[in-house]
């Protein structure tokens, strides 16, 4: 049984998922060889329709799914050790165990796939679809994990994403696996030598995916960047580089505020209409430390301009008190203009979820102990603008994000700490997803991160600013405030996600009712 199951990890069909696993892997932040997106299934794909392929196509997604996995969120475990207390061969397992669990929709995508093999869906078709919805399960279910989704890959590809204002990021993935569907039946038709004819719906089907992705995303560019806009606001950003370890340690916060004044007088000498912190950058409760509050308003009104910044904050509801990880934003003469608390946070980050039978567990966050999710979603005037303030992880939500704009934001201006991730890939990471989120909702993105990367993304996805990572910065930008009706998704949301549920559904049902032949090939084996 050993030598069989030795036989079998050997075999040449894990050889191609692990291959799959590592282009994936290669494909995202950091290195972001965005191209091999269009190829890193194929070797998984291709594994599924060999003849004589000798593990069960679950396991063959499973394999490509833990190295992908393991290669792109293994900066967990910085998290974990730095900041968790966690010990380095505990942290290893937790992330294996993780991946292990992401890597079941891998597996779910393998066997679904080799399921619709010999029937008569068109698998240029189905595996888009199922893929589609298997990504929105993950970022949805036990309060979803939608990182690393595959059109993230083409956040630097601007024609390709301009698709995503009716999708969402999930069109930009659909496309991607429907051009590596057409590349697996290429080689499949080479090395097995299949009657060309077969190609025919797969490449074609690819082909006028493709094509009509660039053509709409040629028309949208042209409309969007021919826009005057109604209005510029002037935004100053300050990346105060503020270590963890000294962030929440009261020594030290004369310090932080300091740095952050120093450069805020700096980025005010260019007269922006607002100015930007990151998220907890004010490392003292805003609302109750009358101290360090009078502090603040002060520089506020020493600038003569309105600030958005981080702060925690508590209130007292039902006799209990309820930690928020929150946004205010306040002009001069000490007018709070608005706050909004965090919605959806990060469980063992900022919460415990089943904390009774968890009660040994404590949030990495060690300033507090579990913090209260804010209950609705908020915009605040600041000008010419109307800001929506998504917190840290909130960015790479899309179904929250676009609340901010149906409710009004014309802005979205996200506050964010990574430096819980280290010299890592995951601020690139976290920043890419930032960049949907302009092109989603038509809106311009500008993000204050701690220790980088901050920086400012046209609504058409173009990034106009970008800062380097562990530096202290400050800057200035134009976001241009565009006079445009909220986009299909903005209005409508998943949509195509849904549907994308619905046509795997179908898929689904079909394989197992459907008769299926002997034969099975990539598109319908009905003769």
């Amino acid at each position: 049984m050993t030598r069989r199951l030795y036989e079998k990890m050997t075999s040449l069909d894990a050889v191609l998922a692990l291959l799959s696993g590592v282009l994936l892997s290669l494909s995202f932040p950091r290195p972001a060889l965005s191209g091999l997106a269009y190829v890193a299934l194929v070797p998984l794909l291709y594994s599924l329709v060999r003849p004589d392929r000798k593990l069960p196509a679950f396991f063959c997604g499973m394999i490509a799914g833990l190295v992908f996995y393991l290669g792109t969120i293994y900066w967990l475990t910085v998290t974990m050790e730095n900041y968790g207390g966690i010990p380095r061969w505990l942290s290893l397992l937790i992330l294996f165990v993780f991946s292990c669990y992401l890597a079941v929709y891998h597996g779910l995508f393998a066997w679904g796939t080799a399921r619709m093999l010999g029937t008569r869906i068109p698998l240029v078709l189905g595996a888009p679809l199922l893929w589609v919805a298997l990504e929105y399960v993950r970022g949805h279910l036990l309060t979803g994990f939608p990182w690393a989704l595959l059109g993230y890959t083409q956040y630097r590809h601007p024609l390709v994403l301009q698709v995503a204002d009716v999708t969402g990021i999930y069109g930009v993935s659909f496309v991607v696996v429907a051009v590596q569907v057409a590349f697996t039946a290429i080689l499949s038709v080479v090395l097995h030598r299949r009657e060309v004819r077969n190609l025919i719906v797969p490449v074609g089907g690819a082909i006028v995916c493709l094509v009509l992705t660039i053509a709409y995303g040629a028309y949208r560019l042209n409309h969007i960047r021919a826009l005057e806009p109604n209005s510029l606001l002037r935004v100053g950003v300050v990346q105060g580089n503020i270590d963890q370890g000294e962030k929440w340690d009261p020594n030290f916060r004369d310090k932080i505020l300091a740095i952050h004044s120093r450069l805020s007088r700096e980025a005010a000498e260019a007269s922006p209409d607002l100015i930007i912190w990151p998220e907890a950058s004010v490392p003292f409760y805003f609302m109750v430390e009358r101290a360090y509050q009078s502090k603040l308003l002060t520089l506020i009104d020493d600038l003569g301009i309105a600030l958005l910044f981080g702060s925690p904050d508590f209130r007292i509801r039902d006799s209990e008190q309820h930690f928020y990880n929150s946004a205010f934003l306040v002009a001069p003469g000490g007018e709070l203009l608005g706050r909004y608390d965090k919605m959806h946070l990060v469980p063992f980050g900022e919460y415990v979820p089943l904390r009774p039978a968890l009660f040994f567990v404590h949030p990495i966050i060690d300033w507090i102990g579990d913090m209260t999710p804010g209950r609705e979603i908020s915009v605040m005037k600041a000008g010419p603008s109307v800001l929506g303030t998504p917190i840290c992880y909130e960015i790479i939500l899309p179904h929250l994000v676009r609340r901010f704009v149906a409710a009004g934001a014309n802005v979205v201006a996200t506050l964010t700490n990574d430096d819980w991730f280290g010299r890592s890939a995951a601020p690139r990471q976290h920043f890419s997803m930032a960049v949907l989120r302009a092109v989603e909702n038509r809106v311009p993105v500008v993000r204050s991160a701690n220790t980088g990367i901050s920086g400012v993304i046209a609504p058409d996805g173009t990034i106009l600013k970008e800062t380097a990572i562990f530096v202290e910065d400050a800057f200035v930008a134009e976001l241009p405030l565009l006079p445009t009706a909220p986009s299909v998704y903005t209005r409508f949301g998943d949509v195509f996600a849904w549907v994308c549920i619905a046509g795997a559904a179908i898929c689904w049902i079909w394989s197992w009712l459907g008769q299926r032949p002997r034969e099975s090939s990539l598109i319908s084996s009905a003769k």
